[in-house]
């Protein structure tokens, strides 16, 4: 009796986990919602700067929208780990349907103010705060975990793909349609997400015991404190978060004052981050070992702050382009190492916790845009000759150009420092892995 066919070894390659129907589903159903989240946010931005010219309101917006990943992240992570996750996603991208509905609503009627676009950036951050940790922590009942690696740089890819479309087709939209027919065509992606989320077949969750809400994140806390291979990247994540990634927050300032950018303009200029990420990813992320994880983490680090510094000392739309290619390449290289760094060493029972932590440097992206918004208000009027109580519709645009570009070069030097400065302790994590592998 001839003994049975031995099984096909799994796929390989970065699309492997497509082979997973309910990964498929998810990635497919995210892919097409983040194209409608950037065309979204490129109209938001852009209706905001119209709305107000201020550094400090342009990034209070992305702030409001950030600061509940900051306030409840951890307890939104102590959340996920106790409810069944599909189910969550369902909800909280429901309600980010309806948000969408509301804010067309507003700009339709004539009614939309800069508090209103406060409030829904606000309502949108609670529900963010809860469904990318649910995504990210799902990822172990996607696929086999030998494929978490692969299936995070497929997230990433995904993320990038549409980094580039998005922003490129809301710029289309934006000059055809206006910032209405963009939130219009954000809502009708969220039917396809809603869809892809329903469809899936998971077995639900198993009940966990948990110590109440501030012991499961003590817990979560002090698991991330003990282990270097969490705390390190994590801490680095937190600091690049605040100090270099406020340039895409203020990015729509930027290409209106200094390189007098059109509505499509500043579109094509953030699309540019997307096509470096994606470069990124198919050349880096997806063929990295994970004893090369370290190193690309330091690398992204140091070249994310030298594009950082680059883009603030250009001067014309082309090199500033260019500038941004890099500085969405680093920054996916480094995010990415961060991300598959954690998850592999993240067990199941805390992994929302931890995750959410990771996250939580999101917040830190739109609270620094904040904090480089005033500084760039101060700069513009310590350079106009203006005192500090002076109104700030008298400081010239190009004052706050100059601001704008000091702070960028600034910032940036500090995230390359900031890179070097963890290489020692990568270095150690490194060589763990190494040795575990071994």
């Amino acid at each position: 009796m001839n003994p049975p066919p031995a099984p096909a070894p799994p796929p390989e390659g970065l699309w492997a986990p497509l082979a997973h129907r309910n990964f498929r589903l998810l990635w497919g159903g995210f892919m097409v919602s983040h194209v409608g989240d950037f065309v979204q946010v490129l109209a938001q931005s852009w209706l905001v700067v119209n709305l107000t010219p201020s550094g400090l309101k342009v990034g209070l917006v992305a702030f409001a929208q950030a600061v509940p990943r900051l306030v409840i992240g951890l307890a939104a992570g102590a959340l996920i780990d106790r409810v069944d996750r599909r189910r969550l996603l369902l909800v909280t991208q429901s309600l980010a349907a309806v948000q969408s509905v509301v804010f067309w609503g507003l700009v339709h009627t004539g009614r939309v103010t800069y508090g209103w676009v406060l409030g829904l950036s606000l309502a949108l951050g609670v529900l963010d705060s809860l469904n990318l940790n649910a995504r990210q922590a799902l990822m172990p009942s996607l696929v086999p975990r030998p494929m978490i690696a692969r299936a995070v740089a497929l997230q990433a890819l995904g993320v990038n793909v549409t980094q580039m479309l998005g922003p490129t087709l809301g710029g289309l939209l934006l000059g055809a349609w206006g910032v209405e027919g963009c939130l219009v065509f954000n809502a009708v992606t969220f039917t396809v997400l809603i869809g892809s989320i329903t469809a899936m077949r998971l077995p639900p969750s198993e009940p966990v015991a948990t110590a109440g809400l501030r012991g499961d994140i003590a817990e979560g806390l002090a698991y991330v404190r003990d282990h270097a291979e969490l705390w390190v990247p994590i801490a680095l994540a937190w600091f690049l978060g605040l100090v270099g990634m406020p340039l895409v927050r203020l990015l729509p300032l930027f290409a209106r004052l200094e390189l007098h950018a059109t509505g499509r303009g500043y579109g094509l200029l953030y699309a540019g981050a997307g096509v470096g990420a994606m470069a990124a990813s198919l050349l880096v992320t997806a063929r990295a070992r994970p004893a090369e994880l370290p190193r690309n983490i330091v690398v992204g680090a140091v070249a994310f702050g030298v594009a950082t510094a680059l883009f603030g000392a250009v001067g014309s739309w082309g090199a500033a382009f260019v500038a941004l290619i890099a500085f969405g390449a680093a920054q996916m290289t480094f995010r990415s190492a961060v991300m598959t760094l954690v998850q592999t060493e993240s067990p199941d029972r805390l992994r929302g916790r931890i995750i959410s932590a990771l996250t939580m440097d999101f917040a830190l992206w739109s609270l620094g845009a904040v904090a480089l918004g005033a500084v760039v208000d101060v700069v513009a009027r310590a350079r106009a000759g203006l005192p500090w109580g002076a109104d700030r519709a008298m400081i010239p645009a190009v004052a706050t150009g100059y601001g704008l570009r000091a702070v960028f070069v600034a910032s940036g030097l500090a995230c390359a420092l900031g890179g070097v400065f963890a290489s020692r302790a990568l270095k150690r994590v490194a060589d763990a892995l190494r040795g575990r592998a071994g």
